[in-house]
């Protein structure tokens, strides 16, 4: 199982959950693990009989929420040495230092940071990389309706000090209305729907997925958003 970490105080779960649709209907097994302070998609993802700890199925893609650790959800799962879960990726949601010492391991193969350019989304979001004693290399994912050199410095500068090796790319999802609206409505509906989204967040969406898989056919990843957008 390919690990992927999304790290940054920033509202990350509608990313994943989009990001997680896209790669469930490329073929691909997909666990999110939530191990934020705010367990947002506790609230938000539907769920029967919720627990302190638990996973849920969300459109064919599993969510775990209130694990502290891997062997954690095996143990739920009823895995054993000789039968672990079969994912093909893992999209981790971290927040904190626990989060991430408890989920960053050998086989995380990306790292995302998840922000915006105010002060508490950039400070609150290093927190949890605070204590690393090795250098990781982190992906900004930055939402703001537009991105200029000096934010980018800005965070950089911040960041003074902790152990980072910035990927020169930046993915840039706007904050428009309208991809707000098309959130809100997946949450009324319990629907992962990406048909309004605004053209950019598509593109960006896009330009994610062939991030974390760099060989994939890009005809195929286009024919599979579309099919997506025709859902809604």
């Amino acid at each position: 199982m390919k690990n992927i970490t999304f790290i940054g105080a920033f509202d990350k779960l509608d990313l994943l959950l989009y990001t997680s649709k896209i790669l469930n209907m490329l073929g691909k097994k997909i666990i999110i693990i939530d191990t934020t302070l705010e367990q947002k998609s506790k609230y938000v993802v539907p769920v029967i009989n919720p627990t302190k700890s638990y996973i849920t199925r969300f459109e064919d893609i599993d969510i775990a929420i209130g694990f502290e650790s891997y062997e954690e959800i095996e143990k739920y799962i009823g895995a054993t040495e000789n039968k672990k879960a079969k994912y093909d990726y893992a999209l981790v949601s971290i927040d904190t230092i626990e989060g991430f010492e408890n989920f960053y391991n050998n086989e995380t193969i990306k790292n995302y940071f998840v922000t915006s350019f105010d002060l508490y989304s950039i400070r609150k979001g290093l927190e949890a990389i605070s204590k690393i004693k090795q250098p990781i290399e982190l992906t900004k994912i930055v939402f703001s309706t537009e991105i200029n050199p000096e934010d980018s410095y800005y965070l950089e500068y911040i960041a003074l000090g902790y152990k980072i090796k910035w990927n020169d790319k930046i993915i840039n999802f706007p904050y428009e209305t309208k991809d707000i609206e098309v959130m809100i409505e997946n949450q009324k509906t319990n629907k992962i729907k990406m048909k309004n989204l605004s053209l950019t967040y598509r593109d960006n969406l896009e330009y994610l997925i062939t991030d974390i898989i760099p060989d994939i056919n890009l005809t195929n990843l286009r024919r599979i958003m579309k099919l997506i957008e025709k859902e809604g």
